[in-house]
């Protein structure tokens, strides 16, 4: 039928994306192969005919027993067959939850801007017209990196260029930028996602004026030399990798070795490029070791400290193996470093 439906409607001009097919749900109560008959219709619109789909979700649970349980786990079997439109009650939380976390993991909601929004966060969808909107373009900027707008970001950045020097952007834009972004995550207001965001985002302005710097042959000091590494034993650089991000757009070199990094290499990096910072990451309790033998060796080599960060990690085991620093995320990892390093 679905299959009639579309040839019908293409053939009066109708185009293929504005094809949306119901396919029933019906109650299980009288047929408990129901469901299944609606997930596996939903599966064929879907992979076979590549159109979207629509069900209204509760009709599987009527004359059930806890319908709102019955319709949440419905929900989510549904969508995973290719649902694209669920008509449900939207004041029930457990439905809207499972249809909102749903887009989010399965990236159909891109960067979560729904998600958070639903989650009372601050991020609204986003108009291309918001940052020409705004006449300061201190705010104009933040307002462009913390939603991500990387190309609105740039224009702002190659505007200034134009009136500031590189020096005067990275100081009185960029990087005060970072830091009310940075407050945002400490305080719950934002969250990792869009901080990786707005790092990425900073990243590519910085990159506008590194290109400036080597077109003018201008030089920028840099604000010090940091090495990251995860240690010995263990494979996992996901939270090492968003550290170094946001302390290269705060102006630091960061010297990073990479996961799996045995403390000799740690130490003789840290001799040979004269580095007083380095960054030690761990995720698995049984890499602990291999971080405080590490911590062991840069003791002695005068005025280098240490900062370590992890899953596994907490302030006072910190203290304990001997690191200077326990960084518990990305932004407490930049202040370390303006303490040490300026």
């Amino acid at each position: 039928i679905a299959k009639k439906i579309m040839d019908k409607a293409l053939s009066y001009g109708i185009p293929r994306e504005d094809i949306i097919i119901d396919c029933l749900t019906m109650t299980v109560a009288t047929d408990q192969n129901a469901a299944k008959d609606t997930l596996r219709a939903l599966k064929y619109v879907k992979d076979e005919l590549g159109l979207r789909t629509v069900l209204g979700v509760s009709n599987v649970s009527f004359g059930m027993p806890n319908r709102p349980r019955v319709n949440q786990v419905f929900v989510h079997m549904a969508l995973n067959y290719g649902l694209d439109l669920p008509i449900i009650n939207p004041n029930i939380p457990a439905m809207t939850d499972t249809v909102k976390n749903y887009g989010s993991l399965e990236d159909i909601d891109v960067d979560s801007f729904d998600f958070f929004e639903y989650a009372n966060i601050e991020t609204e969808e986003d108009d291309d017209n918001n940052t020409e909107q705004i006449d300061d373009p201190k705010e104009a900027i933040l307002y462009a990196m913390q939603k991500g707008l990387s190309e609105k970001a740039v224009n702002i950045t190659k505007q200034l260029l134009e009136s500031k020097t590189p020096m005067e952007i990275i100081n009185e834009y960029l990087i005060p930028s970072l830091d009310k972004i940075g407050e945002k995550f400490e305080e719950g207001t934002l969250f990792l996602p869009q901080l990786i965001m707005a790092a990425d985002t900073a990243k590519d302005c910085f990159d506008i004026i590194k290109t400036h710097l080597a077109n003018t042959g201008e030089k920028t000091e840099s604000k010090g030399k940091i090495i990251v590494a995860t240690v010995k034993g263990d494979i996992h650089d996901i939270g090492k990798n968003i550290v170094k991000v946001i302390l290269e757009n705060y102006g630091y070199d960061v010297i990073d070795l990479g996961r799996d990094v045995a403390p000799e290499e740690i130490l003789e990096t840290t001799k040979r490029e004269n580095v007083k910072l380095v960054g030690l990451s761990a995720l698995m309790t049984t890499t602990l070791p291999a971080m405080q033998d590490t911590i062991n060796l840069l003791k002695d080599l005068d005025d280098v400290k240490v900062m370590v960060g992890g899953a596994v990690l907490t302030e006072d085991y910190s203290k304990q193996i001997g690191a200077d620093y326990y960084s518990k995320d990305a932004k407490m990892s930049v202040d370390i470093a303006k303490k040490v390093l300026g």
